[in-house]
């Protein structure tokens, strides 16, 4: 797509969009925008509600399931407080901050149950006993000859430490006898229970029940209390004043967020202690709703309350094969409306944005454009520095600056990756035109350096080779660092050798103090490396550096197809031969006469001899470099020639 009809295309669309907002402002009233809304969100709040309720049943149920099947349950029915089945029991009940308590019965009228106790309170809570530090009781009832016998209680604290016990004299409960129980046992599979006030702390509850069938027999029950589930469950609250309310086909209360003060009332009945239902829910709203309520699921309404508009929905879930729950989701109609009217008058200040932004939005696409071209004009730039390209290219909704962008980045891939193929300043002469890609060179003086790992043949003969080729790289990217950071150019690696030279492609005026002051610099990289190979086991690498200064021919030599900027000459070869002498003489860095001559005021160099080394045809003085100087005068350290 091309600049100009992009721009067409987007002001279009820019047109277009302002119209549709302007239409949907219009169409659209506040009261159907309300209800919609309303009505969407407090679905979806039901589907969560349900589901989450849902969750906990099968957990639950699995809960249940899991401590029927347990050998620690099954194998014994005889139970203790330090039974492994007391344990396994206390275990699950940590875990479900609502759950009062987990228990197991057996046939033979034995029982054990593990009760949480840190979430009761008051009457709740001297109906237990016990230290009031205490997070569990294990209680344990046993029958002998038909006769319940007393039941013993222990306490104990959250680290599972006993701090108390008392002993219970018989008080006629016998789990055989309980709906529980006998529901349990007769289905043959998992019991849920409709809501019903507990022998011990009657208070409302839910039991799930499960029967045991092993070398004992009996049923696992898990208590939900319903007052803590009230208090607990996080979907009891929607929106800001939104809430939810539960109740079974009965008509008994599962859930309300009331639900502590609702039993408070009920059980102080002067007829009899009872468990709170919708009935007691007259004059409220919710009652209001239920009463109006022709049982259909999901069932919607809005009610008028006190001045105010409500939403209502209710839907009814099986919790098993015999118990259901209704959920009723009730919400202010204001709580929906203050959102709508906030996104009506947003959508009319964008409607006046839209106009105004319309007459500049031109300009500033067309400024958008201009950033992408400065982006990648900047990327050219970076080309030619041969930086490291970056991640990804720029990219443009516009073909023509995509594909540009793209081409750019290629680009600058290409050269990055070839500058680390070819010597950095070579590849910037070719990209700046100042070195031919032509076959053919020009003489130039330049110092040439030549590098050689001593004894590397018995080395290669005694490694892996893999392990030689990464140490041997490692070795290299030591060197020629250092060589490059004092502006040679890496001319080739010759097996373990380094060919290096100064002057070439560009001129430096103190190019023989740069050679011998890199051959040192990478006499102590050499040595730090070898500090790092030692300590993996790897043979060490001793270098040894010959270095001499004259004229070459430098330039491309090959093929037409395949060439490489090098340098020719002597000057090369008596770098290479210098090099060869240090083992003669045991030393490292050997420099000829005419570099010695030009580098002894800033470094300290030994005489070594006079030599005439191959290729030469005269004599020639050989010196050892043994350092920098630091005040700029002749160095010494053994016999200095005049």
């Amino acid at each position: 797509m091309s600049f100009r009809l992009t721009l067409t295309a987007c002001v279009m669309a820019m047109i277009g969009a302002l119209a549709a907002l302007l239409l949907f402002v219009q169409v659209r009233t506040l009261d159907l925008v309300t209800e919609d809304a309303a009505t969407s969100t407090m679905d979806a709040a039901s589907r969560s509600s349900v589901s989450f309720l849902q969750l906990q049943i099968e957990m639950l149920s699995r809960m249940a399931r899991a401590l029927a099947f347990s050998p620690a349950l099954m194998e014994s029915a005889t139970p203790s407080e330090s039974s492994p089945a007391a344990g396994l029991i206390k275990g699950n009940l940590a875990q479900w901050p609502a759950l009062d308590s987990i228990y197991v019965g057996y046939d033979n009228g034995h029982w054990l149950q593990v009760q949480r106790l840190d979430g009761l309170a008051g009457s709740q809570r001297d109906r237990v006993g016990g230290p009031p530090e205490a997070a569990f009781a294990i209680t344990t009832t046993q029958w002998l000859d038909g006769k319940e016998l007393p039941t013993r209680r222990v306490f104990q604290d959250k680290s599972g430490n006993q701090i108390g016990q008392v002993e219970i004299q018989p008080r006629g409960y016998d789990a055989r006898q309980r709906s529980w129980y006998i529901d349990a046992r007769r289905s043959g599979q998992l019991v849920t229970s409709a809501p019903y006030l507990s022998f011990n702390l009657n208070v409302p509850m839910i039991t799930f029940s499960t029967p045991v069938d092993g070398t004992t027999q009996g049923v696992v029950g898990i208590d939900l209390k319903l007052d803590s589930y009230s208090r607990s469950a996080p979907t009891m609250k929607l929106g800001e004043s939104g809430y939810q309310v539960m109740f079974d086909s009965h008509s008994v209360l599962i859930a309300h967020p009331k639900y502590a003060s609702l039993f408070d009332r009920t059980s102080a009945d002067p007829v009899a202690p009872r468990l709170p239902s919708v009935y007691d829910l007259q004059d409220t709203l919710e009652g209001e709703i239920i009463a109006g309520w022709n049982k259909s699921s999901p069932y919607w309404r809005k009610q008028s309350w006190k001045g105010r508009e409500y939403f209502a929905r209710i839907e009814t879930i099986a919790l098993s094969p015999s118990v259901t729950a209704n959920v009723l989701l009730v919400a202010p109609q204001d709580q929906f409306a203050k959102e709508i009217r906030a996104l009506n008058r947003k959508a009319q200040i964008w409607a006046i944005m839209a106009c105004l932004v319309f007459i500049p939005a031109a300009w500033i696409f067309g400024t958008r454009m201009s950033k992408t071209i400065g982006a990648i004009t900047a990327e050219a730039d970076r080309l030619q520095a041969m930086a490291p390209p970056p991640a990804a290219a720029i990219g443009s909704f516009i073909s023509e600056l995509g594909t540009l962008g793209e081409t750019i980045h290629k680009a600058q891939r290409a050269i990055w990756s070839f500058s680390r193929l070819a010597p950095r300043e070579i590849v910037r002469g070719v990209l700046d035109n100042s070195i031919s890609t032509e076959l053919g060179g020009t003489r130039r003086e330049i110092t040439a350096l030549f590098t050689d790992v001593r004894g590397f043949t018995s080395i290669a003969e005694n490694a892996d080779p893999d392990v030689l080729m990464q140490q041997t790289s490692r070795y290299f990217t030591a060197l020629t660092d250092v060589i490059m950071a004092h502006g040679g150019t890496v001319d080739k690696f010759i097996g373990d050798a380094v060919m290096a030279f100064w002057n070439a492609p560009n001129p430096q005026s103190d190019h023989c103090e740069r050679a011998c002051r890199a051959a040192l610099r990478a006499k102590a990289a050499n040595e730090e490396i070898n500090l790092l190979f030692e300590a993996e086991g790897l043979p060490p690498f001793y270098t040894r550096f010959g270095i001499h200064v004259g004229e070459a021919v430098i330039g491309n030599l090959g093929s037409s197809e395949r060439m490489n900027y090098t340098a020719l000459g002597n000057v090369v070869n008596l770098a290479a031969r210098l090099e060869g002498l240090n083992k003669q003489y045991d030393t490292q860095i050997l420099i000829s006469e005419a570099v010695y001559a030009r580098i002894k005021r800033r470094f300290d160099c030994r005489f070594v001899d006079t030599v005439t080394a191959k290729g030469m045809t005269v004599a020639t003085r050989v010196y050892e470099v043994i350092s920098e100087s630091r005040d700029g005068t002749t160095g010494s350290g053994g016999p200095v020639a005049s």
